[in-house]
């Protein structure tokens, strides 16, 4: 019974906290439906924008209506995302964020085809012929497949990890390859081929290669939770397993709730357990006043993660 009522306590105490950060979340919405990226800022951040609107979820509210609204009208021509309102007309890696965060949205179907039409052309720099025999020949400090890339931060320059994990969610979303869409599959595949290629050595993922100037790069725990989460179901490979036993072990030392909140998302993704790690972010000091907008939606995604999951395209 004493074990009970302590169990009680703590879950009505997780909803306390969660609670005070979503309220929070809700109050920093910007007036057009935007979020910015810290909440002394006034301009809209799109990844703050699109994982707010992930975490407030697709019920009919105002601040969902809103924020999916703004997301719809700031789109480029192109069929992509500016990073920051008024920046990037030529496209950023934000596009598969927003395509994930309108999904559910039937209005916003032109919107989200454009953008995925636009994350197909897009490309590592080094799926360029000169690039790729640099990389092979000339350039040989960093050491990676070029023939494997994935996507960018910013259009004409290398693949990275995060953008193209993302990309990989955003892509694999797509409820068919018909069309002008039957090349999502290949495409996605090589992304999944780029993330194996550059992992480290012993598990995990930086944002870039695993190999710099011969010398192995350690593992980031956000870099590495992102790239699980779009190899979801690819568990039994073995570069993914070492990840997951790395991340697992290090994620009982995150303070941080930012990385804590990835570390979630990508352990319950793969099956793992992470009732313990939610209530360890929860328990995290003074988390509804953290300054960053992204951390704060992070912290109610992975919270509610089988919700977020799904939003996600993860299927437990």
């Amino acid at each position: 019974m004493e074990r009970f009522r302590i169990k009680s306590a703590a879950v009505k105490s997780d909803g306390v906290v969660l609670s005070s950060v979503f309220a929070e979340l809700s109050r920093r919405q910007l007036p057009a439906g935007g979020w910015a990226a810290l909440q002394s800022s006034v301009q809209a951040s799109l990844e703050s924008t699109c994982l707010a609107t992930l975490a407030i979820g697709s019920e009919d509210s105002d601040e969902a209506r809103l924020a999916q609204e703004f997301l719809v009208r700031v789109q480029n021509p192109n069929g992509s995302w500016p990073a920051f309102l008024g920046d990037d007309q030529d496209g950023a890696w934000v596009t598969s964020l927003a395509a994930i965060a309108l999904r559910d949205v039937a209005t916003a179907i032109p919107a989200r085809l454009s953008g995925i039409h636009w994350l197909m052309k897009c490309e590592g720099k080094e799926a360029n012929w000169f690039w790729r025999w640099k990389f092979l020949t000339a350039d040989r400090h960093v050491r990676f497949d070029p023939d494997k890339f994935g996507w960018p931060w910013i259009q004409d320059t290398v693949s990275w990890v995060v953008p193209t994990a993302f990309a990989i969610l955003a892509l694999s979303q797509v409820p068919c390859a018909c069309g002008s869409l039957e090349d999502i599959p290949p495409r996605v595949d090589l992304g999944f081929e780029m993330l194996m290629d550059r992992a480290c050595p012993g598990g995990g993922w930086n944002a870039g290669s695993g190999v710099v100037y011969g010398s192995t790069v350690a593992p980031h725990p956000d870099d590495t939770a992102i790239a699980l989460l779009a190899l979801n179901n690819r568990t039994q490979h073995p570069v993914v397993q070492a990840s997951l036993e790395w991340l697992e072990r290090t994620a009982q030392t995150l303070t941080a709730p930012w990385s804590l909140a990835w570390a979630i998302l990508a352990l319950a993704a793969h099956g793992r357990a992470v009732a313990l790690l939610i209530t360890t972010l929860m328990a995290l000091p003074d988390l509804s006043g953290n300054d960053d907008t992204c951390t704060l939606a992070l912290v109610c995604l992975a919270a509610d993660c089988g919700r977020a999951l799904a939003a996600f395209g993860v299927n437990l």
